[in-house]
């Protein structure tokens, strides 16, 4: 199902999850899990940080918060503390961490499926400037 949204796609992101199987750092001999990159179209706007969030720390970033529309539902690798790239148009991309995903009305049950198929996946990134 296509989002009612599709047409404000403004953003792309690349989140990065646990892909299959180990791999070793051939520098230290580490092993490590392979990652995976699952990309998706966005529609994002910026809000401003809750100084509440991060109280006496002079933090200097932004939170952006939208829907996911292309596909419309994320992968159940990606939750809060998930990381990737984001990028807007032709900006250079920008790093994020996932604050929120599937707020409020989940992506289940009547409600919830109704919602996310036809606008998308809810979603709050905060990345660094």
């Amino acid at each position: 199902m296509t989002s009612a949204l599709f047409a404000l796609v403004n953003a792309t992101a690349d989140f990065t999850v646990a892909g299959q199987g180990v791999t070793t750092d051939p520098d230290t001999g580490n092993v490590m899990p392979v990652q995976a990159t699952l990309a998706y179209k966005l529609f994002l706007k910026a809000v401003d940080v809750d100084p509440t969030a991060f109280p006496g720390v002079d933090y200097n970033g932004t939170v952006y918060e939208g829907y996911v529309v292309e596909p419309t539902e994320l992968d159940a690798r990606i939750a809060v503390g998930s990381t990737g790239v984001l990028t807007f148009g032709s900006t250079q991309p920008v790093r994020f961490e996932v604050l929120k995903a599937r707020m409020g009305y989940g992506d289940t049950g009547t409600l919830g499926a109704t919602l996310t198929g036809a606008l998308g996946t809810r979603v709050r990134l905060l990345t660094q400037d």
